[in-house]
């Protein structure tokens, strides 16, 4: 079996949560040493539940023919070390085994600067039009608009996006092919045929169970610099995000609301906690270091190809030559000019020697 598809191997087993594959992968070595584990091994030291999972796709004629499936759905599987794994997941605690991917994938290679929105999913006017124009004003400065696509605040913060001709990513919890709520069927298809990327850790044909929408949530704050948060209640699902961003290292924004109105209490009380309070997309763009004027009047797409690709490694973090030339695979000379281009046109700066930020 090659590698990458033992990681689809492991994506396939979906009757677990990430965490509970992962403690069994370890248990045996990682997921090669789960897949050579005898079956009566398994079953003498696991659950019924957890064995019959492991082992009900456990064949490489199986896994072969399901990546073959997915090709004849342009749904493509990345895996840590892949070129289109969105290097922030890294950098989380319980960073994602195997994500299914289908529109624009490309979308991955580039995503920074991104910022989760989400946020009540019986939002009210107020809510849906904060997040129509915060998600719009900062799609159009460039920012990649990470969200959950549920009802509500989510599919505003998609539809914003793609309107204003920005890019956005759909993090699901249900099967890559299984577009939920029902409601929102028109943003995947939208998103999946130009407007960004839809992804998940669930393969085909997945439910969208209860169980998997926390685990969800890691991965889009993962994804992200920063999550917004725009209407939420007190015991909201938002706030897991939150949680999770804090967990992460990312900035957490809040909208504010009327003190009178309960579907912003969640809101008020990050601010009271010390999340910024984000009235105009100015306090996301700031805190982030983005220019709007600037970041209007420049168009990536204006690039060469090589150009963008060594651009889109380039983040707000400093990141050495080295780094950019492995995740792109372009040899040090080339990156170097190119790297030397870009500063030209004040696009990033060197900051010491051979470490590089966006300007």
């Amino acid at each position: 079996m090659t590698e990458e598809l033992l990681y689809l191997w492991f994506g396939m087993i979906s009757k677990m949560t990430h965490t509970v594959k992962m403690n069994v992968a370890m248990k045996y070595g990682g997921i090669r040493g789960l897949w050579n584990t005898s079956e009566e091994q398994l079953r003498d030291e696991l659950t019924q539940a957890q064995a019959d999972g492991f082992l009900e796709h456990r064949d490489a004629g199986k896994v072969a023919a399901y990546a073959e499936e997915l090709r004849r759905n342009d749904i493509t599987y990345i895996y840590p070390g892949h070129k289109l794994y969105p290097g922030k997941l890294y950098d989380i605690p319980d960073p994602p085994m195997l994500l299914f991917a289908a529109g624009d994938v490309d979308v991955l290679a580039d995503l920074d600067p991104a910022v989760a929105v989400v946020g009540a999913r019986k939002a009210s006017v107020y809510g849906r039009e904060a997040a129509n124009r915060l998600s719009g004003e900062l799609a159009a400065s460039g920012v990649t608009i990470v969200s959950g696509m549920a009802l509500g605040i989510d599919g505003a913060a998609h539809r914003a996006a793609m309107k204003a001709g920005g890019k956005t990513v759909a993090v699901l919890g249900s099967g890559i092919n299984v577009p939920y709520p029902r409601e929102n069927y028109d943003i995947y298809h939208d998103i999946r045929n130009g407007g960004g990327v839809v992804l998940s850790e669930c393969g085909l044909d997945i439910r969208p169970d209860a169980f998997r929408f926390p685990y969800r949530n890691r991965i889009i704050s993962g994804l992200s610099s920063g999550v917004l948060i725009v209407e939420a209640r007190e015991k909201s699902g938002s706030l897991i995000t939150a949680d999770q961003a804090l967990e992460q290292g990312r900035e957490v924004y809040a909208v504010p609301g009327r003190i009178t109105d309960s579907g912003s209490r969640g809101c008020n009380g990050l601010i009271r906690m010390g999340a910024v309070c984000v009235t105009q997309v100015e306090d996301i763009l700031d805190e982030m270091g983005i220019n709007r004027a600037e970041s209007k009047a420049f168009n990536k797409n204006l690039l060469a190809p090589a150009e963008k690709k060594v651009y889109s490694c380039v983040r707000l973090e400093s990141r050495h030559i080295d780094d950019i030339c492995f995740e792109t695979g372009i040899s040090v000379s080339e990156v170097t000019q190119i790297l030397y281009e870009l500063e030209q046109k004040r696009l990033i700066k060197q900051l010491v020697r051979n470490y590089y930020v966006r300007a």
